[in-house]
């Protein structure tokens, strides 16, 4: 893959969540961590002067592009690019996809991080998966410059924003909401029998607030035993391994169902099958994976309360009145976050090419002021001096006003364009107006590259 050239980068953003397309759209471009990489490389071959990172959960998809001018996709490429991938019609979401570019990119993604973009506003687990894909984008080696700065600016303001706020104090999570909805069914659990399908850490974070019910049975499955029983053991369940599904179905009165699995889990066809078995109970059925785990058809056989996330953000839509004053706070320190990053990033950009507008015109008068000594060889050493001090201060005093107006006075959203046309108007090369390779990015480094989040 070429180097990355560090000056006059632009930000963009392809994506589409919660708010803008319903799950059966999401989970058609949804990405394992495994189609993440795969797709980053494909991503770096297909436009190897970008910079890339992709920000797949289960109520989002975004792939975050940084460019140099002239190499980037547009949205329609990109949306391509995406159908592509998962071989389905980019005509299926289109309709569902939001773009945004500069500074509003920038400031969507510190939202999103903060989780001011997030089904339920305050949760937590949204940092942990900005760094996830943060980390695969370096594992990749499509993170550069850019969105080394983009991301560590991003978890700085989210970091901050949980801190320094009361956004994530007694916060409703996803998981919290999901427990909401088993409570609109049931009203006692003394007696009931809770089956989790996978060992994830939502998967985790569902059966932490279903304890708080203190249900009769917590079974945890899993395809991996081992990783079963390691859940198991951390929340006080018993586990087994997928084999034993249909046993499960039969017995349970609540499934909490959030595998990895790219095929639903549980279909109308088998579910159909256990009813008799099951005697009718009442079950009540929360899918939170992406793609679904359950078929949607499985919410029409009798006595079966199926939800998935799209109904977990209607639970959740009060959740975001309650918390106003807190957004409102946040909304101010994700404004200076913005601002910081933008001043970091004008200055890196602005520092080389100005460097490189006055390296150039010192080497003409250097060059003129040469030919001129050729020709005049009675000039004394003096005189020589003299005449390149008048020379330096003349390129001085010509230059002074349009770099002050650049780097002091222009607005952000022009200023790239200012510094386009000073490196194509005066021919700076790439190479010449090329910063230093490990320019200080505005946050902190990354603990590692494992993927972390889920």
């Amino acid at each position: 893959m070429e180097s990355f050239i560090p000056n006059s980068q632009e930000v963009m953003v392809v994506g589409l969540n919660h708010r803008t397309a319903p799950l059966a759209v999401r989970e058609t471009v949804a990405f394992s961590a495994e189609q993440t990489r795969d797709a980053l490389g494909r991503f770096a071959t297909l436009f190897p002067g970008c910079e890339a990172a992709i920000i797949s959960t289960c109520n989002r998809v975004e792939l975050y592009v940084a460019h140099g001018a002239g190499v980037a996709p547009d949205v329609a490429t990109v949306v391509e690019f995406l159908a592509g991938y998962h071989k389905v019609s980019a005509a299926d979401f289109r309709e569902h996809v939001y773009y945004y570019q500069e500074t509003a990119a920038v400031a969507h993604l510190f939202a999103v991080t903060s989780s001011l973009d997030s089904m339920v506003v305050g949760e937590t687990q949204i940092l942990g998966q900005v760094k996830h894909a943060y980390q695969g984008a370096c594992a990749a080696h499509t993170a550069g410059p850019m969105l080394h700065g983009l991301f560590q600016r991003a978890l700085a303001a989210g970091k901050e924003v949980h801190e320094s706020t009361g956004l994530s104090a007694g916060r409703v999570s996803v998981a919290g909401v999901a427990v909401q909805l088993v409570h609109r069914v049931f009203d006692q659990f003394s007696d009931k029998t809770v089956v989790c399908l996978g060992a994830g850490k939502m998967a985790e974070l569902m059966l932490v607030n279903m304890a708080k019910l203190a249900p009769a049975k917590v079974i945890v499955a899993n395809r991996s035993l081992p990783r079963a029983q390691e859940l198991a053991h951390r929340t006080g369940a018993a586990a087994c391994s997928m084999d034993q599904l249909d046993h499960l179905l039969t017995e349970a009165d609540i499934v909490l169902a959030g595998t990895g699995s790219r095929e639903p889990v549980i279909t109308a066809g088998r579910f159909k099958a256990l009813l008799k078995p099951r005697r009718y109970r009442p079950v009540v059925i929360v899918d939170i994976a992406v793609p679904r785990d359950v078929e949607p058809a499985v919410a029409s056989l009798p006595n079966v309360y199926l939800y998935n996330l799209d109904d977990l953000q209607t639970a959740a839509a009060g959740n975001r009145g309650r918390r106003e004053r807190e957004i409102d706070m946040s909304r101010e320190i994700l404004s200076r976050h913005v601002e910081a990053f933008n001043n970091w990033r004008a200055a890196r950009d602005t520092g080389p090419v100005v460097k490189a507008l006055y390296e150039h015109c010192h080497a003409v008068a250097a060059d003129e002021l040469a030919l001129m000594f050729a020709r005049m060889p009675e000039m004394s050493e003096a005189q020589r001096r003299q005449m390149q001090r008048a020379a330096h201060r003349i390129i001085g005093k010509i230059l002074h006003g349009p770099v002050t107006h650049i780097t002091k006075e222009a607005p952000e959203p022009v200023r790239p364009a200012l510094l386009a046309a000073l490196r194509n108007l005066f021919d700076l090369s790439a190479a010449d107006v090329a910063g230093p390779a490990n320019a200080a990015a505005p946050g902190p480094e990354p603990e590692s590259t494992a993927p972390t989040g889920n």
